[in-house]
């Protein structure tokens, strides 16, 4: 997925009624009812991405 001019590339799997987004040592799930398992697996990536970007930006300003 790119995000911001960056690829990113994480972990899906579907269990349940569950999406579970696995990237870079963080994990995020949510019920995917009623989007597809897929939709809903991106919309977790993009979230963890930007967590993990803001994280590396505030360690770099210390």
């Amino acid at each position: 997925m790119e995000l911001d001019g960056v690829n990113y590339a994480g972990t899906y799997r579907v269990m349940t009624g569950t999406v579970v987004v696995h990237f870079a040592n963080e994990s995020k799930f949510a019920s995917y009812a009623p989007n597809r398992p897929e939709t809903v697996a991106r919309w977790l990536l993009t979230d963890l991405c930007r967590k993990v970007e803001s994280r590396r930006r505030k360690a770099a300003k210390k």
